[in-house]
């Protein structure tokens, strides 16, 4: 048992069937049901953003293997989703990972926690919104010699997706479910048009062989890379849990949100990246490495002729629904922290009118603003989104995803030992864990160039600041926040009336 009181709501509560619950908040509740919570982790995990930007990068370290990497990939998000589903549907919280694990582990462990997750959602939409500013330009330029600056798209489009934050959660769910739908189906469509007219090589099934290697692209150390990269393209199946104050039944409909994300995007990516690879031709692999365009556009091209803008769309789509989902969990997680005292309250502020968290919405702004724009600039669009997006967030949510499958363990082992389940609280948690730690450690052997290679020191170094944090408030005293870090929200029946007068969506 942890050293923390627990307040607040209790992981005991059943929700009832036939009855909606809500939590007791003072952010917007039961504003989300459950397919606005699925759409939530479908914009997170972006489609477009990973089975468009990231083929080049994939293909170019496993080659023909990529796809097999996304089908193992996807096995292991799919072992950390019935963890945190798990954890869901007993501790429903905005404080998402941080009460989950100041809960089931340790409040210090908790807050390291969230401040290594730092490095995931809060820094995602500046240098997402910049990099698609830069594929935007790129491609204007390629097809029709006109220069559209990226960082002038950065500058319109950051302000415009912080104001729809502090118009409210339902404005923002209603753009990802619109944006998230268009999405899913131009990146399908590319998909099944790459299955059903081949390139070069011919359609084949044996991109699921690992001894299939055309052009002699894969190796090992690439392969588990790939791996590391095909989870960082699912990360976000978790995006609805910061959204459990706001959704309706949110320890029934949490659970289902994390796993219909990762078997309905899961399949998706398998078939976009597999449709990629054989529209491009597996016997052309090197190419597809070098292009100078993305080959998103170069097969939407090749398909649809004259619409190939579509597959901008799709990216277009991508971005404001990603950024938006990412600001969603970033605001909620800040806000959180700031109720608990982990963070100054004033950062838990929210607006009695909008219920909208105005104060953590206003850091993700200037968060955004720094990343998208000088930083952009110092590095480049494009290295700043693989790098900062890529190896250095994938490194900060292995820790985060670890020591949320510890928290499940020691959760049934030392509090519910009756219930503890071999495979479910064991197996599963430290079996996921160590494919994820195995990858990583395979995917430095050799390191690879820089910058890639500086994301694990620069990790290692943001997470002895935040113990540095926590050494200091605990000399001066200041652990007031430690018996309230792992609260969880009450729950009650939803009215009547606050039904017919709160859109759910």
């Amino acid at each position: 048992m942890s050293d923390v009181s627990i307040q607040g709501g209790t992981e005991d509560f059943v929700e009832q069937r036939g009855e909606v619950y809500v939590a007791e908040t003072e952010l917007r509740a039961g504003s989300v049901a459950l397919p606005g919570a699925i759409m939530q982790n479908i914009t997170h995990i972006a489609p477009a953003v990973a089975g468009f930007f990231f083929i080049q990068f994939i293909v170019g370290l496993s080659g023909a293997h990529a796809v097999f990497a996304y089908l193992i990939g996807v096995l292991v998000v799919l072992g950390l989703g019935v963890c945190l589903a798990i954890l869901a549907g007993r501790f429903p919280s905005a404080g998402g990972y941080f009460t989950y694990i100041s809960r089931t582990v340790h409040p210090r462990v908790g807050f390291l926690s969230a401040w290594t997750f730092i490095f995931y959602s809060p820094i995602v939409t500046g240098i997402l919104v910049s990099f698609f500013g830069f594929v935007l330009q790129n491609q204007l330029k390629a097809e029709y010699g006109f220069t559209f600056h990226w960082w002038i798209f950065t500058l319109i489009a950051l302000p415009v997706i912080t104001l729809m934050m502090f118009l409210g959660i339902t404005l923002s769910i209603r753009t990802i479910v619109f944006v998230g739908s268009l999405e899913m189906l131009i990146v399908l469509a590319l998909g099944l048009s790459g299955l059903a007219d081949p390139g070069p090589g011919g359609f084949t099934f044996r991109v699921f062989d690992p001894s299939f290697n055309p052009g002699g692209l894969a190796t090992s150390s690439g392969l588990a890379l790939a791996v590391v990269f095909s989870v960082q393209g699912l990360t976000g199946w978790e995006a609805a849990v910061p959204l459990a104050e706001e959704t309706e039944n949110p320890r029934r409909n949490i659970p289902w949100a994390i796993m219909l994300s990762i078997a309905i995007l899961g399949a998706l990516l398998i078939i976009v990246f597999w449709g990629q690879i054989v529209g491009w031709g597996t016997n052309d692999l090197k190419n597809l490495t070098t292009s100078g365009t993305l080959p998103a556009f170069v097969l939407g091209e090749r398909y649809w002729g004259g619409a190939w803008p579509v597959v901008l769309v799709a990216m277009f789509t991508s971005t404001v629904g990603g950024a938006l989902a990412c600001q969603n969990v970033a605001t909620r997680m800040w806000y959180g922290m700031g109720r608990q005292g982990a963070l100054p309250k004033a950062v838990a502020y929210v607006n009695p009118k909008r219920k909208t968290p105005d104060v953590a919405i206003a850091i993700q702004f200037v968060m955004a603003l720094i990343l998208g724009i000088p930083v952009a600039f110092y590095l480049g669009p494009d290295v700043n989104f693989f790098f900062l997006l890529g190896l250095t967030l994938v490194l900060a949510v292995i820790f985060v995803y670890t020591m949320a499958n510890l928290g499940v363990f020691l959760h049934f082992w030392r509090e519910r030992r009756s219930e503890f389940n071999w495979f479910w609280h064991f197996l599963v948690p430290f079996c996921t864990a160590g494919v994820l730690a195995y990858s990583v450690v395979k995917s430095f052997q050799p390191f690879p160039a820089a910058p890639y290679k500086y994301a694990p020191f620069i990790v290692g170094a943001w997470m002895l600041v935040g113990v540095a944090i926590l050494i200091y408030l605990k000399a001066k005293g200041k652990e007031e926040w430690l018996a309230k870090a792992g609260a969880i929200v009450e729950e009650r029946v939803e009215t009547p009336e606050e039904l017919a007068h709160r859109p759910a969506v």
